[in-house]
């Protein structure tokens, strides 16, 4: 049975323009979708998740995952609405391997999805540099609370979600509370 990369290359050489949809085997639910365009990678859609975050979450979950994939391949007009990025599949395929070394290692960082976080207003105040990753934490953060959320709601890739709250935990920027 084909992987994903294996079927974006595939319809990559091909020019393919439509999308590739991403169904549990199992029993044909739903999981996500990618759009191409001329062969071209131009948009993704996974759960809440869109653009790169859903291509990169869904070539993941299909090499990572015990649960098994089908995909169905339908070719259709993708409108611009649907373009949100361009990506030829090497460019793809690189990007992936990667993110995906990132993704590992951080795998074994992620903090439990129950637990409470809250920011240390001391941070505002302190002379530690903040970084555009613990700084998208932050502002998800000032509106939501649990980890689950953040990763969530955060336009960032999971495993620099990941690096981000490690790092923030580090300089106390952020308290932790166990619910």
């Amino acid at each position: 049975m084909a992987n994903l990369l294996e079927i974006l290359k595939e319809q990559s050489a091909f020019g393919f323009t439509g999308k590739i949809n991403l169904l549990l085997a199992a029993n044909g639910q739903f999981q996500g979708v990618i759009y191409q365009h001329d062969g071209v990678v131009v948009g993704a859609h996974c759960g809440q998740l869109k653009d790169k975050k859903a291509l990169y979450k869904m070539i993941f979950d299909d090499v990572d995952s015990a649960v098994a994939f089908k995909f169905v391949v339908e070719p259709e007009v993708v409108g611009s609405d649907l373009q949100s990025f361009k990506l030829s599949f090497e460019e793809v395929k690189k990007e992936a391997q990667d993110i995906y070394h990132r993704y590992q290692d951080s795998k074994k960082l992620r903090p439990p999805m129950h637990l409470k976080l809250v920011i240390n207003p001391e941070i505002i105040v302190s002379l530690d540099p903040i970084s555009p990753e613990e700084f998208d934490v932050l502002a998800v953060l000032a509106e939501w609370c649990t980890v689950s959320d953040v990763y969530k709601y955060s336009r960032l890739m999971d495993f620099d979600v990941t690096n981000a709250l490690v790092s923030l935990r580090k300089k106390k920027a952020i308290k932790v509370f166990q619910n």
